[in-house]
């Protein structure tokens, strides 16, 4: 594993890290393919795997709970 500066901050990190795990800037290789990078340029800004595994888990959490009130509503009538 060889690491590298960071371009923005010059923390030093991995050449194979999606992104700074300082400042969030893109890490290593600029023509990266895939849905994490894909998802960073159309959000217009860098979106780290962490931040969009909380916003899928936070969202799947939601919806599971706005289920199981409106059964309960729905069921108490």
């Amino acid at each position: 594993m060889v690491l590298v500066p960071c371009p923005a901050c010059d923390h030093r990190i991995s050449e194979k890290a999606v992104a700074c795990p300082s400042c969030g800037h893109p890490g290593g290789q600029s023509d990266r393919h895939g849905f994490v990078p894909a998802l960073g340029r159309v959000a217009g800004t860098y979106v780290s795997a962490n931040a969009i595994t909380g916003a899928i888990l936070g969202s799947v959490m939601f919806l599971s709970f706005a289920a199981v009130l409106i059964t309960l509503i729905l069921t108490h009538r």
